[in-house]
């Protein structure tokens, strides 16, 4: 079970009269994974990272949508520094209360009480939900929301409620339409960024994961360099950086420890490989992130 002290209060975060708030965020390794009083809903507009959920590393890409009903404890990484691609994200966060109210008020299908994140008689006990949006329907859901509350009109709640529960029944009560166009190639990559999200902070190579989908290793390299914009190595590494920022972040253990445990055995590359993608020393960061 992860450390989380961080509690982000809607009282605290939103001064403002609507009970709905959209943002377009540039995620990066300044906020450390936290717990939330409100609902929040992401989407993942741009480039590709990991998204610590819970107890659970996920790869995030373009299209990738996450329900974070109160309490859920996370947060977003890009998948390196610049001039790594960026990760771009929507986020909309919700007063409980009011979904509550839409809930009771227009019968909206949620599988858990949006008071208290619960989840309801019969429906999964999971602290959260994911979708997929390849052909982008729930994202240009996601723009009109952004731009309503960014020109804050008049009628701007009652707009704001109304793609608000389009949201909601797209996500809940109508099956999204399955991505069927992906290649042979594209499925054999994604198994392989899969079996790296479960390996990486083992003796990974490209020979092993170019193995475990049954691709040649120049083959895989090239689709694997299409597909992330990085290299094998500098995917790996941005991997294990990212669980490092996580350790120091929410643990005691030491520098040494995470290392390890991040998948490093040499205690300098995994210095220097920090330095390179985090701006700072592993102590210099767990300080930073410590202070009031």
């Amino acid at each position: 079970m992860k450390r989380v002290t961080r509690v982000l209060e809607w009282n605290t975060l939103f001064a403002e009269w609507l009970p709905i708030h959209v943002t377009r965020t540039k995620e990066g390794f300044y906020l450390e994974q936290h717990v939330h009083d409100f609902v929040e809903i992401v989407y993942v507009e741009e480039g590709e990272g990991f998204h610590y959920i819970e107890d659970e590393l996920v790869r995030v890409r373009r299209g990738d949508v996450f329900y974070l009903p109160v309490g859920t404890s996370h947060v977003l990484r890009p998948s390196g520094k610049p001039p790594s691609p960026q990760l771009i994200v929507y986020n909309c966060v919700v007063e409980p209360l009011y979904l509550k109210r839409l809930q009771d008020m227009h019968d909206l299908a949620l599988p858990f009480d949006p008071a208290g994140g619960v989840p309801r008689d019969g429906a999964t006990g999971k602290a959260w939900y994911a979708f997929s949006d390849r052909s982008e329907q729930i994202g240009d859901i996601f723009h009109s929301l952004f731009t309503e509350y960014a020109l804050r009109g008049p009628g701007c709640q009652a707009a704001l409620t109304a793609w608000l529960m389009l949201l909601h029944v797209k996500l809940f009560q109508r099956a999204q339409t399955p991505d069927t166009g992906h290649r042979p190639a594209g499925r054999h990559l994604d198994a392989a960024l899969e079996w790296l999200d479960r390996h990486f902070d083992g003796p990974v190579s490209l020979a092993k994961a170019a193995a475990a989908v049954d691709m040649s290793p120049r083959h895989f390299y090239r689709l694997f360099k299409e597909r992330t914009g990085q290299t094998f190595l500098e995917y790996v590494h941005n991997k294990r950086i990212a669980r490092s920022c996580l350790l120091l972040e929410t643990t005691n253990l030491g520098v040494s420890e995470i290392a390890y445990a991040a998948g490093y055995k040499d205690l300098k590359s995994f210095y220097r490989t920090f330095r390179k993608l985090a701006g700072s020393t592993p102590t210099a960061y767990r300080r930073k992130k410590a202070a009031p």
